[in-house]
């Protein structure tokens, strides 16, 4: 709704995520992001310290979650260009 670059993590669908697997799709705020059924997806997250967005939820909502810090040992990181 405001236009403002955000972030994406994403992987393929199944019980056994781990970091390698895991990407991140990057929006310049100019357009969304369609996500498929099953894709494994964290919730979106602004570069800036304030966006809102529009959410539209599909019928089906299963989500395997990971707690990467606790499972892992580590947090995600993502590379943020310089100039936003």
């Amino acid at each position: 709704l405001d236009n403002r670059p955000f972030v994406v993590p994403a992987a393929l669908p199944g019980d056994d995520i781990t970091p390698n697997k895991v990407v991140a799709f990057w929006s310049d705020g100019s357009k969304g992001i369609y996500i498929h059924a099953n894709i494994w997806h964290e919730g979106v997250f602004p570069v800036t310290d304030q966006q809102r967005f529009l959410d539209r939820q599909g019928a089906v909502h299963a989500r395997v979650s990971c707690d990467f810090g606790a499972e892992f040992g580590i947090y995600l990181a993502v590379p943020l260009p310089e100039t936003m």
